[in-house]
């Protein structure tokens, strides 16, 4: 039996996406924890696995491969998956990389990057508070992206434009999960809330968020 683990803290978003991935396609693997604010990501040992010191990174029988989106079709190749989250049939999985290829700059930046400068910055490494000021644009492109991201959904009601939901809904919904903590409005938004509480409905998903969901809980942001 191949022996793969993932290296990350569930808090990050792409590594509950890569988790997700796994126990959505049967894959066997052990997560091994890497706690951020301890900096155990910046290890001499975790750069050699990932010599970028970003989550996740994944070690399948010896061999490492870092970045989520890279993580996806590496995995579905290694253990032959064809099923509804990354299927074979290429059109399809042509539609799940191009939203992953823009996953990062259309939904993570915007998203993740706020998060980053009003909560986890100043609170968890020092970082200044954001000032109205500084905030004010940050602000203008989340609103922005309600629009874009109600867009994306309006053609089948998931991100890649695929029939059904795909690892892509998976990155999509982590990323807004914990955006959560920015007091998102999605009850203004009925084609983005109808679809987030579908993939968050999901099994998978519900046993790989929980623990982030707490945290998010305690920082106010459900």
């Amino acid at each position: 039996m191949s022996e793969l683990v993932i290296h990350g803290n569930i808090l990050s978003q792409p590594v509950r996406s890569v988790v997700e991935f796994c126990m959505l396609s049967n894959i066997e693997f052990t997560h091994k924890d890497l706690n951020l604010i301890k900096g155990e990501h910046l290890s001499e040992e975790y750069t050699r696995i990932n010599p970028f010191q970003e989550m996740p990174a994944i070690v399948h029988d010896g061999y490492n491969v870092w970045e989520s989106a890279a993580i996806i079709p590496y995995l579905a190749d290694a253990y032959n998956v064809d099923n509804q989250w990354y299927p074979k049939d290429i059109k399809i999985r042509a539609r799940i990389n191009a939203y992953l290829h823009w996953h990062h700059q259309g939904v993570r930046d915007i998203l993740t990057g706020y998060l980053r400068r009003k909560i986890v910055g100043p609170k968890f490494f020092g970082a200044p508070e954001l000032t109205p000021e500084n905030e004010a644009p940050l602000r203008a492109k989340l609103n922005e992206w309600y629009t874009t991201f109600s867009w994306l959904l309006s053609e089948t009601h998931y991100v890649a434009r695929t029939q059904t939901a795909t690892v892509a809904d998976l990155f999509a919904f982590n990323e807004i999960s914990s955006a959560r903590l920015l007091q998102l409005d999605l009850d203004a938004h009925p084609t983005i809330k109808a679809w987030y509480e579908e993939i968050a409905a999901v099994p998978a998903v519900q046993e790989a968020t929980a623990g982030a969901m707490e945290v998010v809980k305690l920082l106010g942001g459900l």
